[in-house]
């Protein structure tokens, strides 16, 4: 596949000084469509107050066609928010390019949670002091089937798929770029979740078409492609699941003294014993089997006879409902193990909160419902259609009973392929930022290092790793979110 011939295949706590504002409406002007089946682009400008000082920005609201480059047709419109600074020094800024995951979500929890000038909180969209807009321009990127972003009749199969995701997400990086001149700021793509494949995908297609990546930000999706057996994963789900036990009283009492030593202790065990004995499970003697069982159970919290002898492993969905002996009402969360039982959103007008953003605030006045966070009434003749989600293609990779079978124990997507590994070594500058939750059951912090670690070295070197108090989107704890606001803008000034 190639990029010119596109073959598509929830909050932090608030800062004591951050305030929801009344905002008069902004100026407001209109990027005029370059050819005739393009839609304006809506142009606010605006101000935030940050911890480096007032800032003054333009916000851009808008919709870029994604085209057939054969024919130039339009396959579908891609909604995007971006935030640009004028450089104070003439030098060009970094740009950023930011999503979700889902793989069919929108980029609303990056945008307005995270790293947008403004930050959703019950009492409406206040100041984000630590937006990554200090540093970099940002561009927040909605896929097709999510936002407002809508594929024409009939294409929709194009993206709704694993590559045909990565070759939509390069063509809208290589058109944002081109449409707004934006070809020498140094560039940056960062993802959440399943966004981080999109990351690594789209990295690889744009470094082989000549275009360079200077950083690459995976939050919450680990290290790809490293393709590690099971028994690796299996053992690494191990720590998180000991730090979740530790923080809500579930170990030993031995264990409950000292929460540093244990989680080394874990880490050394699921590394050293653990992961080499389901390495040769089929060759394991009785006692063997049983010592395991009763150490794994030590380590996580549960009762011994809830460890399969046969397998010697919980899936990621039989330790969530197992921990608390099958109490339905206390299941454990997926995103942050440390919540029992289902919880209300933090923010209950979410979407009132967001709608009036979007089209008051950044002034772009649509009736398009934005597909995560509204829904539409139109009914469709014939059966109910399905969703995006329903209809995703993992199309990288055969889909074996086995993988099936992991997915649907709660152990995510199927395995990576090395996509950012090849463009690391197309791009010798290319560096990455690993940034994973303690406490999230889809990720594992000791795993990152050890995958990354695994590659040769001057691929390796390349990673910098951290592990953040929180789960899956761990932004949502304050000291989190402030430390892991820093650590972006530092990787991402620490540029060659």
């Amino acid at each position: 596949m190639v990029i010119a011939r596109l073959s598509f295949a929830g909050l932090a706590l608030l800062l004591a000084a951050a305030a929801p504002t009344t905002r008069a409406p902004a100026p407001m002007r209109v990027i005029a469509p370059l050819l005739i089946d393009d839609e304006p682009v809506v142009v606010t400008s605006h101000r935030v107050r940050t911890v480096a000082g007032e800032l003054a920005y333009e916000a851009r609201a808008g919709r870029l066609p994604i085209r057939n480059d054969e024919t130039g047709e339009v396959r579908a419109y891609v909604y995007f928010t971006a935030y640009v600074v004028k450089p104070k020094d003439g030098k060009p800024r970094p740009l950023t390019f930011l999503w979700n995951g889902g793989p069919t979500t929108a980029s609303l929890l990056v945008h307005t949670e995270m790293f947008g000038p403004r930050r959703l909180s019950r009492e409406g969209m206040v100041d984000n002091a630590e937006t990554l807009l200090t540093t970099s321009d940002l561009v927040f990127y909605d896929p097709v089937g999510t936002g407002f972003s809508r594929a024409r009749p009939g294409s929709d199969a194009e993206f709704l798929s694993t590559l045909g995701d990565f070759a939509e997400a390069a063509e809208f990086v290589r058109a944002w770029r081109v449409r707004f001149r934006a070809e020498q700021q140094p560039l940056f793509l960062g993802g959440e979740s399943y966004g981080t494949w999109r990351v690594n995908g789209a990295a690889e297609l744009l470094e082989k078409s000549g275009t360079k990546v200077a950083g690459a930000i995976l939050i919450s999706g680990g290290v790809p492609g490293s393709l590690m057996p099971p028994a690796f994963q299996d053992a690494m789900y191990v720590p998180a699941r000991t730090a979740t036990a530790f923080a809500l009283g579930k170990l030993p009492p031995d264990l409950m003294k000292d929460r540093a030593a244990t989680l080394k202790a874990v880490d050394n065990w699921a590394e050293n014993v653990y992961m080499p004995a389901l390495s040769r499970i089929a060759a394991l003697s009785a006692d063997e089997r049983e010592g395991i069982a009763q150490a794994l159970a030590r380590f996580t919290g549960v009762r011994t006879d809830q460890i399969d002898r046969k397998t010697l492993v919980m899936t990621n969905n039989a330790y969530k409902a197992g921990l608390f002996e099958g109490d339905k009402s206390k299941v454990l969360d997926t995103y942050d193990m440390r919540v029992v039982g289902a919880g209300a959103d933090p923010i209950p007008d979410r979407a009132a909160i967001l709608g009036r953003y979007f089209r008051d605030e950044l002034g772009y006045r649509t009736d398009l419902a934005y597909t995560g966070l509204e829904d539409g009434y139109m009914p469709l003749p014939g059966p109910a259609r399905r969703s995006t989600g329903e209809r995703w293609q993992y199309n990288h990779v055969a889909l074996t009973p086995e993988v099936i079978a992991r997915m649907q124990a709660g152990g995510g997507p199927p395995l990576s392929q090395p996509w950012l590994q090849n463009a690391m070594r197309i791009d010798p500058a290319l560096r990455v930022y690993v940034a994973a939750g303690r406490y999230d059951s889809l990720n594992m912090c000791e795993g990152n290092r050890r995958m990354s670690a695994k590659l040769e070295p001057a691929l390796a070197r390349r990673f910098t790793h951290a592990c953040y108090e929180g789960g899956h989107m761990m932004y949502r704890v304050q000291s989190t979110r402030l430390q892991l606001s820093r650590d972006i803008a530092d990787f991402i000034k620490a540029r060659p």
